[in-house]
C-alpha cells in the first residue's frame, strides 16, 4: 500500500469495506494479537446505545482532560475529516500519526490468516489503529464509542473496562441486531464484563431496564445507580444549566436529550470516582461546560439561524423535534433535509416536515444508500405545504438563504452524510458566537 500521504492511507481504510465476513471478534482479535494486543495497555470507559452515545462520550472525555488526565476519544462515523474519530486531549490524530500506524496495521493484516472470504474491514482496522494511537501517547484512559450494537462490535475486544455505559437504546439496525428494544439491548448489553460499573441513561423502556439488569447479573458486573432527576434552570438555543445532585452545571450543547446525556456523564463520573479515580468536582463543572461536538443542534450561522442536526432515527427525530418545538417556536422555520433509504424514513420526514414553513429535499452524500429526492420530497409534502426538490445539498442551502428571513431558522437535518456535507459548504461563514 502506498501511504505516503494521508489521503491515500483514508483512502485505503474506506476501500477495506463495512461488512467483511460473518459477525463477531475473531478478525478484531487476532489483528489486536498481531499487534501485540495494545489495548490490554489502556483503561477504558466504554459506550453503547442508539442515539446520544458521542454526545455523552464528548462530555466525559472532557471531564476526565480538565480532570488532568490524558484522555483518548474514539467516535464513529465522522462529519468532516476521517481524523475526527481517533482524539487525544481534544486533539485529532496527525497526518503523520495515521499514515505511520495505517502501515503498521496493513503489515499484521497481510500476516493473519482468516475464514476464508473473511478480511479485516474499515471498523476493524481503525479500531485496531486508535489503540495503537491512545498506547503511543500514553493515554491515562479511553472513551471508547461502539460503531454498531455491542456483543460483536470490534471495540468490544478489550478485556474489560472501568465503566460501561448505555445510552438510550430504540430502534435502530434492525437487519443486523434485532427487531425489537429488548433485542437490541440484549446486543449493547454484550460490552459488560466481570466486575465492570454499568452505567444506564434513565428515561429507558421498561423492557430494556429489565434486559439491561439481567444481563448485567449473568455478566457480573456492578449496576451503578443515580439521582434521576435534575433541576432545570435554563434550557435554550444558547445551552443549558442545571442543578444535579446539589451542583450547578451547564453545558453548551442546546436540547433537553442533552441534559439526559449530561446526567448519564455525570453517573459515570461517579462510577469512576468509585473506582479511585480522582476527578474532581471542579472538573467536571469545567468539562461539561467545555464539551462540545460537531453536528447536534450545531449553531453555524446566526443570521438567518443555521443548524445541523444528525439525527437519523426515528427516536432521534423525536429528540429533534421536541427541541424544535421548545426552541425555536416564535422562528419561521426553513427545513434541509436527506436521508439514507435503510433508516425509518418516513417517520422522520413526517415528523420533521410537519414543523417545518419551508422544506427543502436533497440527497445526502451515501452513495448507493442514499433515499432519492423524489421520494423525499413526496413525504413531506403529508405534512407541509412548501417543499422544494433540490437536485444538490448546496442548491437547497442557498434556495433556504434566499428565501429565509434574517429572523428565520435554517435546520439541516436527516442524516451524518448530509451534515458533514454542509459542514464543508458552510464552512466559510461566519461561526457563531460562543
Amino acid at each position: 500500500m502506498d501511504t505516503e500521504n494521508p489521503k491515500t492511507a483514508i483512502e485505503y481504510i474506506h476501500s477495506l469495506g463495512r461488512f467483511t465476513g460473518k459477525p463477531g471478534l475473531h478478525r478484531i482479535k487476532a489483528l489486536c494479537e498481531a499487534l501485540g494486543n495494545p489495548q490490554d495497555r489502556l483503561k477504558f470507559v466504554h459506550l453503547a446505545g442508539t442515539n446520544g452515545k458521542g454526545s455523552t462520550a464528548c462530555m466525559i472525555a472532557s471531564a476526565l482532560q480538565a480532570a488532568g488526565l490524558r484522555t483518548g476519544l474514539y467516535t464513529s462515523p465522522y462529519l468532516v475529516q476521517f481524523y475526527e474519530r481517533i482524539r487525544v486531549d481534544g486533539v485529532m490524530i496527525s497526518d503523520d500519526d495515521l499514515t505511520r500506524l495505517c502501515e503498521r496495521v496493513t503489515v499484521a493484516c497481510e500476516s493473519l490468516t482468516l475464514p476464508e472470504g473473511e478480511t479485516i474491514g474499515e471498523f476493524e482496522f481503525t479500531t485496531a489503529l486508535a489503540f495503537l494511537c491512545f498506547v503511543e501517547q500514553e493515554c491515562d484512559i479511553v472513551v471508547l464509542e461502539t460503531g454498531l450494537g455491542g456483543r460483536c462490535d470490534a471495540t468490544n475486544v478489550i478485556k474489560n473496562a472501568e465503566v460501561c455505559v448505555i445510552t438510550p437504546i430504540s430502534l435502530d439496525h434492525m437487519a443486523v441486531l434485532g427487531n425489537t428494544t429488548a433485542v437490541i439491548a440484549a446486543e449493547k448489553a454484550g460490552i459488560f464484563k466481570p466486575g465492570t460499573a454499568v452505567v444506564c441513561a434513565d428515561g429507558q423502556p421498561n423492557d430494556v431496564q429489565r434486559v439491561l439488569r439481567r444481563a448485567c447479573d449473568a455478566a457480573g458486573a456492578v449496576w451503578f445507580g443515580g439521582a434521576e432527576d435534575c433541576r432545570v434552570l435554563r434550557c435554550d438555543i444558547g445551552g443549558s444549566a442545571f442543578v444535579y445532585e446539589a451542583q450547578g452545571y451547564t453545558i453548551a450543547m442546546p436540547g433537553r436529550h442533552q441534559l439526559q446525556n449530561a446526567r448519564t456523564a455525570l453517573r459515570a463520573l461517579n462510577a469512576l470516582r468509585e473506582r479511585g479515580w480522582n476527578i474532581p468536582t471542579e472538573a467536571a463543572v469545567r468539562g461539561l461546560a467545555r464539551a462540545r461536538i460537531a453536528g447536534r443542534l450545531e449553531r453555524v450561522v446566526d443570521q438567518p439561524l443555521i443548524l445541523l442536526d444528525g439525527a437519523h432515527n426515528a427516536a432521534g427525530a423525536d429528540a429533534l423535534c421536541h427541541a424544535v418545538d421548545e426552541l425555536l417556536k416564535m422562528k419561521r422555520l426553513h427545513v434541509v433535509m436527506g436521508m439514507v433509504r435503510d433508516k425509518d424514513y418516513e417517520t422522520c420526514v413526517h415528523e420533521v416536515a410537519s414543523r417545518a414553513d419551508d422544506f427543502y429535499a436533497c440527497v445526502p452524500d451515501a452513495g448507493e444508500r442514499s433515499l432519492d429526492v423524489h421520494t423525499i420530497a413526496e413525504l413531506a409534502r403529508q405534512s407541509c405545504k412548501r417543499v422544494y426538490e433540490c437536485e444538490s445539498a448546496e442548491y437547497a442551502i442557498e434556495l433556504a438563504l434566499e428565501h429565509a428571513k434574517m429572523n428565520d431558522c435554517i435546520l439541516i437535518c436527516g442524516s451524518l452524510y448530509l451534515i458533514g456535507e454542509c459542514e464543508k459548504i458552510l464552512r466559510g461563514r461566519p461561526k457563531a458566537t460562543d
